[in-house]
């Protein structure tokens, strides 16, 4: 998982800072905007969790699923994916990176898949996204 903040030890409530998402664009080669408007989008909050009807679980900021935390429980884990901003921005950036590499370098359909890979849902999202990354 390169790039991810791994030094957190303590889970205090940790704010999304500017700096934070400038610095995981950079390191995921993502423009920040994209970061914030995925925000928006996701309208998460720290120390949110949200029950999706299969039972897992959106968490943060980004809204990061459960079915993510096998990715990085070596890294760090739930509760400062939960209570940690900046751990989520860089998490929720990971799988967007990991998302548009997936895709072939299609940017938005690789953003589209943060949120699902069915095709309708994907293109939704797309334009959900794309829409509030115009607005400043």
């Amino acid at each position: 998982m390169d790039g991810l903040a791994t030094e957190q030890s303590s889970v205090t409530p940790m704010e999304v800072t500017h700096t934070c998402i400038v610095e995981t664009a950079e390191r995921f080669d993502l423009p920040a905007r994209l970061i914030y408007a995925v925000l928006k989008v996701e309208g998460g909050k720290i120390g949110q969790r949200v029950k999706n009807t299969n039972g897992t679980f959106d968490m943060g900021p980004m809204q990061i699923n459960t079915i993510w935390l096998k990715h990085f429980e070596d890294y760090v884990s739930a509760e400062q994916i939960l209570h940690n901003g900046c751990v989520n921005v860089q998490i929720g950036a990971w799988i967007l990176r990991s998302r548009i590499n997936e895709a072939g370098g299609d940017f938005w359909k690789g953003v589209g898949s943060y949120h699902s890979k069915t095709p309708w849902r994907n293109q939704a999202y797309q334009a959900k996204v794309y829409a509030a990354s115009l607005i400043d």
